[in-house]
């Protein structure tokens, strides 16, 4: 039980940080003064050092609970 509950925060957890991201970057694309025909992700080392460590945790609790749940199934079997 524990471990679906941690998957569903690691999957939120990383759908809104690319939510968040693709936001930022459509919002410095709209503060641009020349305008921009498509938004596109920021790949700077700024916005890296912001998402970063929200994917790499939305990750790492995805992949913990993915490992457990197998761990706990052939243990089972």
């Amino acid at each position: 039980m524990w471990q679906r509950f941690i998957l569903a925060v690691g999957i939120v957890i990383f759908g809104l940080t690319l939510v968040a991201w693709y936001l930022l970057s459509g919002f410095g694309c709209e503060m641009n003064t020349s305008g921009c025909k498509t938004v596109r992700l920021d790949w700077s080392w700024d916005a890296l050092r912001l998402f970063l460590p929200t994917f790499a945790l939305g990750a790492f609790l995805i992949a913990r609970s993915l490992w457990k749940m197998r761990q706990a199934r052939s243990a089972n079997i």
